[in-house]
């Protein structure tokens, strides 16, 4: 026999608030990463996607992971820019510009591959775990941010 009153108190603890800008605080942010990664790639200020979220945001948890995706995808944006532009200059240098070319090239497409993992996985883990951080990015973001959240 089922304990319905075990049942209903952990069905209402699973259940979501609405944030800042009217989203499920779950929907809101898993949707984090993948927008971030989507702006990273096309943008070197792809960051300001989540410091957008996290200035505006309410949410305790929301933001955390705006900050979170900010940082993440925001260092990963400004080295991928950075690697296009120097594969852009140095791969037309006589002699050596093949080889450099094919290295940057590689080193671009490694960050392209790392952003859409990294989207997928923390998409994947914050769903499923609301407080999910990175190991070592987490726990920075925690201590340096501590007074925004």
């Amino acid at each position: 026999m089922m304990n319905r009153n075990r049942y209903s108190t952990n069905r209402s603890s699973m259940s979501s608030r609405t944030t800042t800008f009217g989203l499920d605080e779950r929907v809101e942010r898993t949707l984090l990463y993948p927008i971030s990664a989507v702006a990273s790639l096309f943008w070197p200020l792809g960051w300001a996607v989540g410091l957008i979220v996290a200035l505006f945001e309410k949410n305790h948890n929301v933001r955390m992971h705006a900050l979170q995706s900010s940082v993440i995808f925001g260092v990963l944006s400004i080295l991928y820019a950075l690697v296009g532009f120097l594969h852009l200059i140095l791969g037309h240098v006589p002699l050596i510009g093949f080889f450099i070319g094919l290295v940057l090239g590689l080193v671009s497409s490694i960050l392209f591959w790392l952003i859409i993992v990294l989207a997928v996985w923390l998409a994947i883990m914050v769903w499923f775990r609301p407080n999910y951080r990175l190991p070592v990015i987490g726990r920075w973001i925690d201590n340096r941010f501590a007074r925004w959240q």
